[in-house]
């Protein structure tokens, strides 16, 4: 299976600093930011609707030492109601927490700390430094990822169940590897489920950076796919069966870190979807596209 994108549309957001994820619900996108005090609310017509705010600062963007980095999103089904949870990174002590935001209302929030015992159980496992940068939802599992970097070269899917914030679930590590290597290192940098497939799109970039904490040099980014993926989640590692290099296919990729993923609509074999990039300078940019999967 071999992939076409066609890009609809990009838009450069100025005014909203480091994007990190981005979710699609009843026509409205949630976009978040690694330093960003609030989610941008938007309809698909990249349209601002609302702000959420999420944190108290006087600066655009917190300060890089004490920012909570947002870096995974997932929408979580949760006592009755659809969450939006966000993931810090892990990387630092101020980074081990979850946003849960209540939807459509969006009107209150929670903060929590990551478990003590579910930190221990990925210090403990094979992912030399932590970095969560994806997240999302497959039937009742909870799938994050782990991004890797030019010391640790290997990413990682970490397989839970939503609610592993209150409950001691047991969880799961298990490597990704690509069929086609990539020129350099690319670390995930997020995940969608697209349950009308059963496939996971996963976005990678690559970045001149050693570790979890410093920003590098952007290079390419990508989009890969997993066919039959809730098929393949008890094997002890997992193989992207496909990539595709955004930077290559259009240039308006080109310098953009994409950082999120998010489905709006589904047609045949064709997936439209957003993507969000950050640029490490501060601004964000969108950007629409048509995802079309035809046999080799």
């Amino acid at each position: 299976m071999k992939a076409v994108l066609t890009l609809i549309c990009t838009l450069l957001l100025p005014d909203f600093p480091s994007a990190s994820a981005i979710e699609y619900q009843d026509g409205r996108l949630y976009l978040i930011g690694d330093d960003a005090t609030s989610i941008l609310v938007l309809d698909t017509a990249y349209q601002p609707v609302k702000q959420i705010s999420i944190a108290a600062s006087a600066e655009k963007r917190i300060p890089k030492a004490v920012k909570a980095d947002y870096e995974a999103s997932a929408l979580i089904p949760w006592y009755g109601y659809t969450y939006l949870m966000a993931s810090g990174s892990l990387a630092t002590e101020k980074r081990r927490q979850l946003l849960l935001v209540p939807l459509p209302a969006a009107d209150s929030h929670e903060i929590l700390p990551y478990p003590a015992a579910f930190i221990a159980q990925l210090q403990q496992s094979a992912i030399k430094e932590l970095n969560i940068e994806g997240a999302t939802l497959i039937g009742d599992h909870l799938l994050l990822s782990n991004r890797g970097n030019n010391t640790w070269p290997e990413n990682h899917f970490i397989l839970t169940k939503p609610g592993f914030w209150e409950k001691d679930f047991p969880l799961s590590v298990v490597p990704v590897t690509l069929v086609t290597p990539t020129p350099v290192f690319a670390g995930i940098s997020e995940l969608c489920y697209v349950a009308g497939k059963d496939l996971l799109l996963c976005t990678f970039s690559s970045e001149a950076t050693a570790n979890a904490y410093d920003d590098g040099a952007i290079g390419d980014s990508y989009i890969g796919w997993i066919s039959n993926i809730s098929r393949k989640l008890s094997q002890n590692t997992l193989a992207v069966d496909g990539l595709l290099n955004l930077t290559a296919t259009d240039p308006a990729f080109k310098g953009e870190k994409i950082e999120g993923i998010c489905v709006e609509s589904i047609q045949d074999n064709q997936l439209t979807l957003h993507l969000v990039s950050d640029n490490d300078a501060g601004s964000s940019r969108l950007f629409k596209v048509n995802l079309i999967f035809k046999a080799e």
